[in-house]
């Protein structure tokens, strides 16, 4: 989902660079051979791939709470019997066991189908997480292959991660958790492993003291 960035955030680092890059490469592989990859061929038979909708236009109002959720996704693909398939791209190694980054990529993605089959893309059956794992072994960096004119090649291998489809059951409730934390006088007190609220803490502090 679309959040505009923090005053205490960095500027965007070189993974969103091989973000954009994922990204358009894969596009531009459909665009001239109308098919995926074959390191992508799990995913289906895919009859199209739509350019997704920028973050501005792809949104939902939930009729409950008049919560507006917004976001941008990777990659909406029509499949042949016409449903839909959203995937999104992560420039990281898998590892099934940070499950707290699992499930907050569950919530994005179901958010994503949530937005997605009010905006003219209905049904969407499928949700993925594809993973973008870097090569870095040290057979790969000793080969030739490694080394160019200008520098070093990184080569990445794909794993394709599927997510469970329930957005009409996960996303109103947790809609409905923003909407009473929107109204409470004081925000609840964090998690303790919630660095972004302890970062939000030290610049208000800072913002009301003056000091640096």
């Amino acid at each position: 989902m679309k959040v505009k960035d923090l005053p205490y955030q960095s500027f965007p680092t070189i993974f969103s660079s091989i973000d954009s890059f994922t990204k358009n490469a894969i596009t531009a592989y459909f665009d001239t051979y109308k098919r995926l990859p074959d390191w992508l061929s799990d995913l289906g038979e895919i009859h199209s791939s739509i350019k997704p909708p920028g973050w501005r236009k792809f949104y939902r109002v939930d009729e409950e709470t008049g919560i507006s959720v917004r976001g941008e996704a990777d990659a909406i693909f029509e499949m042949d019997d016409g449903a839909h398939l959203i995937a999104d791209y992560k420039t990281s190694k898998y590892n099934p066991e940070r499950t707290y980054a699992l499930e907050a990529y569950e919530v994005q993605l179901n958010a994503y189908a949530w937005i997605a089959e009010s905006a003219g893309f209905s049904p969407v059956n499928k949700l993925v997480l594809i993973f973008m794992e870097p090569n870095s072994s040290r057979e790969f960096a000793e080969n030739s292959d490694s080394f160019s004119s200008q520098g070093l090649n990184l080569s990445f291998v794909a794993k394709i991660v599927p997510v469970k489809r329930h957005p009409e059951n996960l996303i109103p409730p947790l809609l409905e958790k923003v909407r009473l934390v929107s109204e409470m006088k004081m925000p609840p007190a964090p998690r303790n492993r919630c660095r972004e609220c302890r970062n939000l803490d030290t610049l208000i502090v800072r913002l009301a003291t003056g000091i640096n």
